[in-house]
């Protein structure tokens, strides 16, 4: 009985990450953006305002998140000049909507 149980729990948990993974579903590289980057950029530096003074951008890609934008957009990483070095995490999505955060994880 103990392996009937346990053997139903991980199918219940692989089907959850099955369907998660169904529902995040990697940007098409064949298709070009319909916001081009450096307009993203202009977008996620003007999103930072001064502390464009204090972080210089590090990296730049084409992301997709059900949870945050499920049409895709651009993921820009800025890093910090001080001592220690903090990240600001920048995302546009393709229709020029913009979120600053200090994490990759949001959940809105």
């Amino acid at each position: 009985m103990k392996h009937f149980i346990l053997a139903f729990a991980v199918l219940i948990i692989a089907g959850s990450f099955a369907l998660f993974a169904s529902l995040v579903q990697p940007w098409d590289n064949a298709k070009p953006p319909t916001l081009s980057l450096p307009a993203a950029y202009e977008v996620a530096t003007t999103a930072l305002g001064s502390a464009t003074n204090e972080f210089h951008c590090i990296s730049a890609s084409i992301y997709s998140d059900a949870v945050v934008s499920p049409h895709g957009g651009w993921l820009f990483t800025f890093c910090s000049t001080n001592t220690p070095p903090t990240s600001k995490y920048v995302t546009v999505e393709f229709g020029g909507k913009f979120h600053v955060e200090d994490t990759l994880t949001r959940l809105e």
